[in-house]
């Protein structure tokens, strides 16, 4: 057999095998589970569709959150029911319309006319001379419009004082109580609901103040003034009667739902591979959400304003009670889109994108040179700059800790703690990159062929800001 032969024969040999062997592979590669990196790119789209399911849970939960929230506040925390309501006193519109409604009140309890003419009667009976009694007769409706005057110009005397607003401010207090009561179903307090929805406020107490004052000023029909139950009608809605069912809910909603929200947000961003990216979507949903729900306040004032008026007050007064009423809500709206915005733009900073990184490293390059112009200068942090170098990441968790816990926890919320907040936060960890002191590194530098060993500092310190 010659060397052709065998050569041929080999070449057959090892043709067979490998067609064996790739025959076994595709065998092998039906029944053999798929690929790792199919596996892995499966499960990335899974996390990030989880992703976004949590995030914009949590960014439609965040307005309800923050009603939620508001009303709580409003309904269970006397000081803040006063802070907030106590203002109207000061609007002139709500003042004439309190004016109006508690003269009315007064003249129906007390018939001034009735009450003029039966005096003018008596005098009339005396033995006077005929021009006295012709000119007693002329004063008579001039008389009751004097009377009625006086009581009016007293009421605006007395709305406008100093010392009512001590008087409207206990009222308020006395009648945060009566809310809770009318909400449960009450309606012996000053603030009632009634079966259809109105909610109305009693003129009894102010009518007794304002009793007072004429008495004092010797106004003598003033002790003919009984005591007055009436309540005038300040706003109406179907859904007011309902209320009273859901009030056992609203404490338990206003303290559950904005930590449901945020931990939606939060378990949205914690689930993405990319959590940089997804922390700025989560921030940047957050601030959308509050702009639709001032855009909602916004719309519900011109509701409210014509489901009250005219058919139970002024527009002014109605629109000086909404706008009493709303603008904590406003401005936790506007503090949590500020917060949203803060929190997108500090992912970005910290994030892996090129911009972030230039102001980073701009940042920490700029730090690292003032630290060596005050060592030149004999200036050094020394073992506490070394110690602060050596907790940096621990110290900007708990920047972090306590900035999130401000916001959480301060109420009222209003931008400027956010902004505050944030802005403290940013000088906080400047600071730190300002005032730690890096360990100093060994080199071998040579001059001139000649070893000349000594301690640098790094050359770089990429550390995230």
């Amino acid at each position: 057999m010659d060397v052709t032969e065998t050569r041929d024969q080999e070449i057959a040999r090892l043709s067979a095998e490998v067609a064996r062997l790739q025959s076994q592979l595709q065998a092998d590669s039906l029944e053999a589970p798929p690929p790792a990196p199919a596996r892995r790119a499966r499960r990335g789209r899974g996390r990030a569709f989880l992703a976004v399911v949590l995030i914009a849970l949590g960014v439609l939960l965040a307005p309800l959150a923050v009603v939620a929230a508001w009303t709580k506040a409003e309904v269970t925390n006397t000081d803040q029911f006063v802070a907030t309501v106590s203002p109207i006193l000061d609007d002139p519109a709500f003042q004439a319309y309190l004016v109006d409604e508690i003269t009315a009140a007064i003249n129906e309890s007390v018939d001034i006319e009735t009450l003029t003419a039966d005096l003018f009667d008596g005098i009339a009976t005396l033995d006077l001379p005929p021009r006295a009694a012709d000119a007693l007769q002329l004063l008579e409706q001039p008389a009751v419009a004097g009377a009625q005057s006086l009581i009016q110009s007293t009421t605006e005397q007395l709305i406008a004082s100093d010392a009512f607003e001590q008087v409207w401010d206990q009222a308020l207090r006395s009648s945060h109580s009566g809310l809770t009561g009318a909400l449960g179903g009450d309606t012996s307090g000053a603030v009632v609901i009634s079966d259809t929805g109105e909610v109305g406020i009693q003129l009894g107490p102010i009518i007794a103040a304002v009793k007072e004052q004429l008495t004092a000023q010797g106004f003598a029909l003033a002790d003919r003034i009984p005591a007055v139950d009436r309540t005038i009608v300040v706003a109406q809605s179907d859904e007011l009667a309902q209320a009273r069912t859901a009030y056992q809910g609203i404490e338990v909603l206003g303290f559950v739902l904005p930590w449901v929200s945020i931990g939606l947000l939060a378990a949205g961003v914690l689930t993405a591979r990319r959590k940089a990216r997804a922390l700025i979507w989560a921030g940047l949903g957050l601030a959308v959400a509050m702009v639709f729900l001032a855009l909602a306040v916004a719309v519900g004032r011109i509701a409210t304003v014509s489901a009250i008026s005219p058919q139970y007050m002024p527009s002014s007064a109605a629109e000086a009670i909404y706008d009493a009423l709303v603008p904590l809500l406003y401005s936790t709206a506007l503090a949590v889109g500020v917060a949203g915005v803060t929190t997108a733009v500090v992912a970005y900073l910290a994030g892996p994108f090129h911009g972030a990184m230039v102001v980073r490293r701009l940042t920490v390059d700029t730090a690292r040179r003032i630290r060596a112009a005050a060592e030149g200068n004999g200036a050094t942090t020394g073992r506490f700059g070394a110690f602060l170098y050596r907790a940096r990441r621990y110290i900007r968790i708990a920047i972090a800790v306590v900035g999130a816990a401000i916001v959480l926890f301060v109420r009222p919320l209003t931008p400027g703690v956010t902004l505050w907040t944030a802005f403290g936060a940013l000088i906080a960890i400047l600071l730190l990159e300002l005032l730690q002191r890096p360990p100093a590194v060994d080199v071998d530098v040579r001059v001139d062929g000649q070893p000349v060993v000594g301690m640098v500092p790094p050359a770089r310190d990429t550390q995230r800001v």
